[in-house]
Order: structure tokens, then C-alpha cells, then sequence
């Protein structure tokens, strides 16, 4: 029994299929950003029981895509500023696409020869894009947490000889080290590889959130005066609360001195470590052992498409590589690159046609030029929150991140708790209107609205367009709460 349809039927699927993709673009400036549907009403469209008889696809495609379009947040749109998201690109809808079609598993190089060069291809353009090692291993992933887990586990693996076979059962226990704004998956990568997170020493940061140089290097003395193993410095290179980008020279130098692994997470930042407008901000990164990064981000690859670098890939195997006799073969040889002995997933899907195709249809001239352009964008939209004088910046703006807060000139006396409580119902009101959507954070305690742009669509217009909409909600907001309050009569 087959489950496929004859080809001129499956033709006409994918043409309906397409019609409802360029419906989605055609209209993208229309729609809002972020649905104003309530969970509830979501859910309660997907609670039937497992099907046991199909539907016809004409069907599906029919009643159910729209209803998940329509509910869905649109990261595609110029007009989204939230978390560290990009648009994705045409080029990648159509890679994805053709993907699908051959279902290839990349785990070895008989079952996905093209897949298994492709995707050595895009590890040597990746590292070159940033900057990095010619000679650099890698292995694509799906985000910069596993990225960075498997860094980390190359680091672990080469720094603690013996680890794999007898685990972190060591006299002297591993510790690693980074500042308090590195990504929360430094901690879940260490507990999951039995480090502990206890032995995450997490270093303060100075005025411009980069990690306090002379404070970590305080902090491993002390440990190896109490018998502790140093094995590890992670540097930061855009954080995501503020974009803030370590002294990654400097913290060469340390790992260096202490014969330390240096890793570098730059899941969201390393992508602009050649661009003209940045590159003197990541200085040193050329000297990390390891760096995570993610093409998802700032190369507008569709989710997912993270990737691992490590210096070589003899380390990378060192620390994946496993012999089964259910998957060897008397055809394996050198010459054929199976991919299963550099990672730790065997089923591995062709995540890398689309990084290729996306190099191969821009190349990279044009893909650092909208990262330019983001960065460009964001310090502009900086200078007016500057100039402006009911909203106030409240961090650097090294890379595409501004942190700042609303602040009414007409109520200039307000209180840091008043002005949070303020700035927490912007974003809810921001939200809940759904013509842009951006996120918020706390810095040195206090509420922050945070506004990141990875996006090749956003253009002046809607960087001038958020900050007018949050003007317009804001001051709606504060004539609401001066209505509730009591008249004092004399």
C-alpha cells in the first residue's frame, strides 16, 4: 500500500500549497505581528482523538493551514523586534522544500553523499564567514544550545582525559567559567554533561555587561588553590539581554596563561565578526578552541540551523566517535565522510541545503550588508531614544539590541517601581495590539523594553514606526492611570 498520490494530483497540492505561501507574503505588511487569540481558543482546535480514518489533503490544506497561519507569530514580519529571531528568506522556503522531498539521513555518506559534502562545504564557509580557523571542525545542529553543548563536550572531552569512559568522578572537580549574562544554556549544557552547576562559576560584569577580565582571573586562582580543575572559559559574543560582546583577546590571554579551553557562544553575534561595522568587537575570536553560532539568526536561514565549531576536527571525533557493527559497512573508506562519527545524533536530516543555498544564491557580500544595515538601523533608533525625552536608554548598543525605557516627560518625578510597573504594562498593551511585538528584560533590577532586529525586511520606516507606536500606547497608558486616580480638592 502506498500513501502516495498520482502526480498530477500531487502537483495540484503543490500548487495550492504555494498559493497559500505567497498569500502569507503578499499580505505580510497587513497582518499583525502576534495573534490576539487566547490559549484556549487555540487549543480547543486541536483536541480531537487520533485519527484513525484520513482526511483528504485538499482538505487540510483547506480548513486547518489557514487557522495555523492566522495563529501563528509572524518573526517573519519587518515589524517584529522580540527575542533573537530572523525572517528567514525565499530562497530558504525553497530549500526546505527540496529537502523534504529526498528525506535523506546524513548520519553516512552512503545513505546522503551529496548531504555529507554539502554540509563539509558549509562548515568551511561558516567558519570563514566569521573569521575563524581554515582547518576549523563542525557539525550543523539544531540551535546554538546544542551547539554550544557540544562544545562544551569537545572542551570537557579534550581537557579531562579519561572523562567519557569513568565520567566527571574526579578528585579535583571541573570547573568553567563565565560572566552573569552568558546564555542559560551554559548551565543546562553542564549539568547535562555531569559538570554541575555548581561548578559554573559565573563572573560579574562591568559598565558594558562584558565579563570583569581581572575578577575571572581572580576566581581561577582561588579555585586552583582549593584543588578545584579549571578546564574552561566561555566568552560571550552578543549576549542576548544586551548584545554586549566580551573581551574575547583578553580572554584568550587568560585561557592561555592557565592552559584553559576557550569557548566562544556566538549563537547570535559571531555572524557579524567580519563586518566592517563590527569586526574590531570580536577581536580574539580567531583564537577560541571552539565557537557556536547560528546560522538561523543573522544569516536568515529558516529554523533550525545552529552550528558547532571546534579547532579541529580530530577533537570533534575524539569526542563522538563510536564504532557499532550494525552501521559499518565494507564500502566505508577515508574517502567517504560519514558524519555519524562527529556528532551524537545518528538520524540527522539535510539541515545544511539550506546554509548552502542561502551562500550560494546572496554570498556573503550581501548577507553581511543586512547585517550592517540591522546594526546601523538599531544605533540609529538608539540616537532617537537619546534625543528623545520620554524614553531612556539603559544600555550600550554594540550590535542590533537596544534596551531602553519609557519615561514620561510629563511625569518626571515617577519612581524606578512606578516606571517598571509602567514599562511592564507596555509590553502587555504592545502585545495585545499586535502591530509590532518586542520583548522586555531586566537590567541592574529594573524593567527594560528590548528591541532586536535580525531581519533583512525591517527598514527605517518600522524602527521609527516602533518607537511612534510605543509613544502613541504609552501616553494612553498614563491618561488612563491619571483618570482612575482621585481629584484633590481644597
Amino acid at each position: 500500500m502506498t500513501l502516495d498520490v498520482d502526480p498530477q494530483r500531487f502537483r495540484k497540492l503543490l500548487e495550492r500549497s504555494c498559493e497559500q505561501v505567497l498569500s502569507l507574503y503578499e499580505t505580510l505588511g497587513e497582518r499583525r505581528v502576534i495573534h490576539a487569540s487566547t490559549p484556549q481558543h487555540i487549543a480547543d482546535r486541536f483536541t480531537q482523538p487520533l485519527p484513525v480514518e484520513g482526511r483528504e489533503p485538499e482538505e487540510v490544506l483547506a480548513s486547518d493551514i489557514p487557522f495555523i497561519f492566522e495563529h501563528s507569530t509572524l518573526n517573519i514580519s519587518s515589524r517584529f523586534f522580540a527575542y533573537v529571531m530572523s525572517g528567514g528568506s525565499q530562497v530558504g522556503i525553497l530549500s526546505e522544500l527540496l529537502c523534504a522531498a529526498l528525506n535523506v539521513n546524513s548520519a553516512k555518506w552512503h545513505l546522503a553523499s551529496s548531504a555529507a559534502e554539502v554540509e563539509r562545504a558549509v562548515i568551511r564557509w561558516l567558519a570563514a564567514f566569521i573569521g575563524y580557523r581554515e582547518d576549523a571542525g563542525g557539525a550543523l545542529v539544531s540551535g546554538g544550545s546544542e551547539a554550544n553543548l557540544y562544545c562544551l563536550r569537545v572542551a570537557r572531552d579534550v581537557k579531562a582525559p579519561g572523562v567519557r569512559e569513568e565520567g566527571c568522578r574526579l578528585e579535583r572537580p571541573l570547573t568553567l567559567y563565565a560572566s552573569t549574562e552568558t546564555h542559560s544554556c551554559v548551565t543546562k549544557s553542564v549539568e547535562m554533561l555531569g559538570i554541575g552547576s555548581r561548578n559554573l562559576r559565573r563572573i560579574p560584569v562591568d559598565a558594558q555587561f562584558r565579563v570583569d577580565v581581572a575578577k575571572l582571573e581572580e576566581r581561577i586562582r582561588q579555585d586552583l588553590d582549593a584543588g578545584m580543575q579549571p578546564f574552561c572559559i566561555v566568552g560571550s559574543a552578543g549576549t542576548v539581554n544586551t548584545g554586549s560582546v566580551d573581551d574575547l583577546d583578553a580572554l584568550a590571554d587568560v585561557a592561555s596563561r592557565h592552559g584553559l579551553w576557550f569557548h566562544v557562544d556566538g549563537a547570535y553575534g559571531a555572524a557579524a565578526a567580519s563586518v566592517g561595522l563590527t569586526r574590531e568587537l570580536f577581536r580574539g575570536l580567531e583564537r577560541a578552541d571552539s565557537v557556536a553560532l547560528d546560522p538561523h539568526k543573522w544569516l536568515q536561514v529558516p529554523f533550525d540551523a545552529g552550528c558547532a565549531l571546534v579547532r579541529d576536527w580530530a577533537s570533534l571525533r575524539h569526542a563522538f566517535s563510536y564504532a557499532a557493527p550494525y552501521l559499518k559497512a565494507k564500502s566505508d573508506s577515508d574517502e567517504r565522510w560519514d558524519w555519524m562519527g562527529h556528532t551524537f545524533q545518528l538520524s540527522r536530516g539535510f539541515r545544511a541545503l539550506k546554509v548552502w543555498m542561502q551562500f550560494q544564491v546572496h554570498g556573503s557580500r550581501k548577507l553581511m550588508a543586512v547585517i550592517e544595515d540591522n546594526v546601523r538601523l538599531m544605533r540609529q533608533l538608539a540616537a532617537e531614544i537619546d534625543a528623545s525625552p520620554d524614553f531612556e536608554r539603559m544600555a550600550p548598543v554594540p550590535l542590533s539590541i537596544v534596551c531602553f525605557r519609557y519615561r514620561p516627560a510629563s511625569r518626571p518625578s515617577m519612581s524606578d517601581d512606578a516606571l517598571d510597573l509602567l514599562n511592564d504594562r507596555l509590553l502587555e498593551e504592545c502585545e495585545r495590539r499586535g502591530a509590532y511585538f518586542l520583548t522586555g528584560t531586566k537590567l541592574h533590577g529594573r524593567t527594560a523594553l528590548r528591541a532586536c532586529l535580525v531581519n533583512h525586511r525591517t527598514t527605517e520606516t518600522e524602527t521609527r514606526g516602533l518607537l511612534a507606536h510605543l509613544r502613541v500606547v504609552g501616553e494612553e497608558l498614563m491618561r488612563r492611570q491619571e483618570g482612575r486616580q482621585p481629584t484633590v480638592t481644597g
